[in-house]
């Protein structure tokens, strides 16, 4: 049987797993009512994914720290977590009902307990008078100037008894085990870690001591047979992403390395640990434990699992490793659990993107499975400002509760124009509920602005998802769907032929004037993409104008494959305002020249990027750009600050002043434009101004400029309903 790796049986402690294939801890924000007690959207969401085969499900974030760590709660004692501390029968009512939905699937499911946020929690609290909290005196990750104070070693032991109380109440609601929420630089990889715990007395000053307590108090409480995972950095690797002087500077320079990473899994283990699920990184270089497209694939399995794997082999530690980051190709999972690089893999956005994954590599329909595009917009931006965990790819994830699609009522004609990520979402969902589709296209091929967006080398995860796409839509076609490419349709052509049209035709190019532009080489960036990047030999001082997600991604690409001179210059305080932290800070990472796709430092690129931040170019002449900059702008790459929502106020933001600026001059001998496009919905309102069908809906850029989330998730809602 093909990927007969994945679906071997294994064992974590006591615990018995169907397979190898792990749900990582994502998801359940927001999903809870506002005393913490998980809703129907909590459980449907898990549920899913233990009808889709995960041998195991580990819930997301669930704090044990009330009313010690503030950043935990919101107003009038609310949160945004779900609850199991205490002893509220009430809570534990919704936990119940969660294990009771996952285990008849053959699934196993545990819970991740957190000893809470610390410094990288909202600052929010601390504005409203409250003292946040860390293992010393630490800045807050988002608004540096908000401090946080050490907490006491009572305090500390009072966290330590409520894990305790936590896992006994987990054990009791029917959990299988549980997950120690010890990585990526939250309170508890605080209290275990050099950066952060800088104490001199008393007995957490040694790193290793708050992981060791917790792990025996849930024994005590549990008993021997209750199985633990502990998650944890192996490294925070601080040094390595940022280099020794702002490694010294800012992290006192200190870290957890491999070494200690690896002494600390042992005294663990001595502790009761079963299994340790290992990954790399901390929110200050989140692009690690969060990887985004840019990354490779399991890009550090064997540098970080296969060296505890190691390890344990070498010193007769009889504990499970779990590997992690960018697990989603069965092929490469299975990679690593073949070179014997870990026990079990884990996937978190993969089953996010389509729960039903393990399903599909069982049964070798691996070309069917819906790949993460790793944007993090839905799974982690979205609950960010507000909303819960999500996908861009699956429009039901997190709506499993919601979302429902039936069969068609009345089967109706439809028209769907453009067959980008909207209109080939339409046009599946629509023709899975047996209505008559038809897809059109001005282009020769499907996927819009993401087919040209995966002509960069650095979204090979994009030209997987519309390889994807494409083979769904065959599928389809095979069914009666029918799809007529290289035709652009106009309201004469389809106008009452049809009972339902929906626009998905894209953006409108918005081209800003620049004096002196007219005598200089230059393209807009879909142009540039549509001839495959090819730029001429003489060519080698290149300007970007815009300092979006767009403009970033291409200039990194340009510098990095054609090893050109590429300046960017932005009219926003900061790069790639709108994009999720871990694309931010990757992306930034590798402009500046510290780091690139393969995590390794010989791929770097040569020459960093330059970069005008907070400026605008107003002039061309004789081959350079004149540019108004403005003196107030900050460094616009390190470090790699988290960007706050725009209804979070910060007291502490410098406001620039418009007058104060100075005149650059750049050399440039092409000019590349990424400004920013508008919706196009001049078709949608000829259609409606020609009462062109019954029922005339516009999604996707053609609506609203937006991101594949925006795309896909309209798109679905129009076609779920027709």
């Amino acid at each position: 049987m093909p990927f007969q790796e994945f679906f071997n049986i294994g064992n974590i402690g006591k615990c018995k797993l169907k397979n190898r294939i792990i749900m990582a801890p994502i998801g359940n924000i927001n999903m809870a009512d506002p005393i913490g007690r998980p809703l129907d959207k909590m459980i449907d969401f898990y549920t899913e994914r233990a009808k889709g085969g995960a041998g195991l499900i580990i819930t997301g974030l669930v704090p044990v720290s009330y009313g010690i760590d503030p950043t935990v709660s919101e107003d009038n004692k609310t949160t945004y977590f779900p609850r199991i501390d205490g002893s509220s029968r009430t809570r534990l009512s919704g936990w119940r009902d969660l294990t009771a939905a996952v285990k008849p699937y053959g699934t196993k499911i545990f819970i991740q307990l957190s000893a809470g946020l610390g410094r990288v929690g909202s600052p929010e609290p601390a504005l409203k008078g409250k003292i946040l909290r860390s293992a010393s005196w630490c800045s807050n990750f988002y608004i540096p100037k908000v401090p946080h104070a050490p907490l006491s070693d009572r305090k500390i032991k009072k966290i330590v008894r409520m894990f305790g109380q936590c896992a006994a109440n987990a054990k009791i609601s029917g959990f299988d085990g549980i997950h120690l929420h010890g990585h990526e630089g939250y309170l508890m990889d605080q209290l275990t870690s050099g950066p952060w715990n800088r104490r001199k007395f008393g007995r957490y000053r040694n790193n290793f001591q708050f992981g060791i307590d917790v792990v025996k108090e849930i024994k005590k409480r549990c008993g021997e047979d209750f199985p633990i995972i502990y998650r944890l950095d192996l490294t925070q690797a601080l040094q390595q992403s940022y280099g020794d002087e702002i490694f010294k500077k800012r992290f006192h320079g200190k870290e957890r390395t491999v070494e200690e990473g690896l002494e600390f899994c042992k005294a663990l283990y001595e502790a009761g640990v079963d299994a340790f699920d290992v990954d790399k990184g901390c929110y200050d270089n989140w692009f690690w434990p969060h990887p985004p497209a840019y990354f490779d694939d399991t890009v550090y399995a064997k540098e970080i699992a296969g060296r505890l794997k190691d390890y344990f082999v070498e010193n007769k530690i009889d504990a499970k490793v779990i590997a992690v980051g960018k697990m989603g190709k069965p092929e490469k999972a299975e990679a690593v659990l073949q070179n014997r690089w870990a026990d079990f893999v884990m996937l978190g956005r993969p089953l996010l993107a389509d729960p039903y994954w393990p399903v599909k590599v069982k049964d070798n329909r691996v070309k069917e499975i819906v790949h993460c595009i790793g944007d993090h917009d839905g799974c982690i931006e979205s609950f960010k400002n507000g909303g819960h965990p999500c996908c861009s790819v699956n429009p039901y994830t997190g709506f499993e509760d919601t979302k429902k699609s039936l069969k068609a009522d009345k089967i109706k004609n439809v028209a769907i124009v453009g067959a980008g990520p909207a209109g080939c979402e339409a046009a599946i969902t629509a023709h899975k509920r047996g209505h008559r589709v038809t897809l059109f296209d001005k282009k020769n091929t499907i996927g819009g602005q993401l087919a040209l967006a995966s002509k960069m080398s650095i979204k090979h995860d994009i030209k997987r998802y519309i390889e994807n796409i494409q083979y769904i839509i065959d599928l389809c076609v095979k069914e009666g769907l029918k799809v007529e490419l290289n035709r652009e349709i106009r309201t004469d052509d389809i106008k009452d032929k049809f009972d339902v049209i929906i626009c998905c035709n894209g953006l409108r190019t918005v081209f800003p004037h620049v004096k002196g532009i007219e005598d200089m080489n230059y393209l807009e960036v879909k142009d540039l993409l549509a001839r495959d990047l090819m730029i001429s030999e003489k060519i080698e001082d290149i300007l970007i104008i815009g300092g979006g997600i767009v403009a970033c991604e291409l200039a990194y690409t340009i510098a990095n494959e054609k090893c050109l001179n590429v300046t960017v210059v932005g009219k926003n305080k900061e790069l790639m305002p709108y994009t999720t932290l871990a694309n931010r800070a990757q992306m930034l990472w590798m402009m500046m020249g510290k780091g690139s796709p393969s995590g390794k430092a010989e791929h770097v690129l040569k020459k960093p990027i330059t970069v005008y931040t907070a400026s605008s170019v107003f002039k061309f002449s004789d081959g350079f750009a004149y540019i108004h900059a403005n003196k107030g702008r900050s460094d616009p790459y390190t470090p790699w600050k988290a960007l706050i929502p725009e209804n979070v106020k910060n007291p502490f933001e410098k406001k620039l002043k418009d007058e104060n600026v100075e005149v650059i001059t750049v050399k440039t001998d092409f000019i590349i434009l990424a400004t920013g496009s508008r919706g196009d919905d001049s078709l949608y309102y000829e259609m409606l101004k020609n009462n062109a069908a019954n029922e005339i809906y516009s999604v996707g850029d053609a609506s609203r400029p937006g991101g594949v989330w925006e795309a896909v998730n309209g798109a679905n809602e129009i076609a779920r309903n027709i």
